[in-house]
């Protein structure tokens, strides 16, 4: 199985990631991370409160849905995190009660042809140092307009394990959607791997990246790498 760090660096391009586990001493997380290309990509930071962490303009300029959102919500008993708007839609069902996954049935992908960017999410019920219904997933244009859904569903993370979604599988002058989840393995305590994560990623499109740990109520304790 590949590890989490591993996959991390496996592309020079991998645009935006999420991934929800446990750690190799059990102890349940979550990571996001950023690279971008263009200068506007670049001028981002992510900003962390109790129970929200946002992706914010480093400059004040403008409000630009598909750069700057709020990538992570939680509550006393679940976490939801995911590169865009959607994540409000997610998290707003969730408390409803409604499947993540029925729910991605409705998102589509980022408006921004030619690319059309994967829109990727990580939820998960948490219960102490467990991870309980945990989904990873996408919505990923494939043949033309039409949309993808791929996800993953754990009823429980096992000890030293994650799943993980990308936006992108291919390098900066070739970009390549991705948006399929897998299962990775978690061979570090989660305080190492916002260094571990943020060395792996190329100096010259990372931009910032958190970890958050999920056994505590807030995102207060979450570890941030910034360019």
């Amino acid at each position: 199985m590949a590890t989490l760090t591993d996959l991390v660096g496996r592309s020079e391009y991998p645009g935006r990631g999420v991934a929800i586990g446990r750690d190799v001493d059990g102890v349940p997380f979550a990571a996001y991370w950023l690279t971008g290309r263009s200068p506007a990509s670049q001028q981002r930071e992510l900003v962390v409160s109790e129970y929200e962490i946002t992706v914010q303009d480093l400059k004040g300029d403008g409000p630009d849905e598909l750069r700057h959102y709020t990538a992570a919500i939680r509550t006393e008993d679940w976490v939801i995190v995911g590169n865009g708007s959607h994540v409000h839609e997610l998290a707003a069902a969730h408390g409803d009660c409604v499947d993540l996954q029925v729910v991605l049935r409705n998102i589509d992908y980022e408006p921004d042809p030619p690319i059309r960017t994967p829109r990727i999410f990580a939820g998960a019920v948490t219960e102490g140092p467990e991870l309980m219904d945990v989904v990873v997933g996408s919505a990923r244009s494939y043949s033309a307009d039409q949309v993808q859904h791929p996800s993953l569903f754990l009823r429980r993370s096992e000890e030293a394990t994650a799943g993980v979604v990308s936006t992108y599988s291919g390098t900066a002058a070739e970009v390549v959607t991705d948006g399929y989840p897998i299962v990775v393995a978690v061979d570090e305590e989660w305080e190492s791997l916002p260094d571990l994560l943020w060395n792996r990623l190329n100096p010259a499109l990372r931009v910032a990246l958190v970890v958050i740990p999920l056994h505590v109520e807030t995102f207060e304790d979450s570890i941030i790498r910034a360019r």
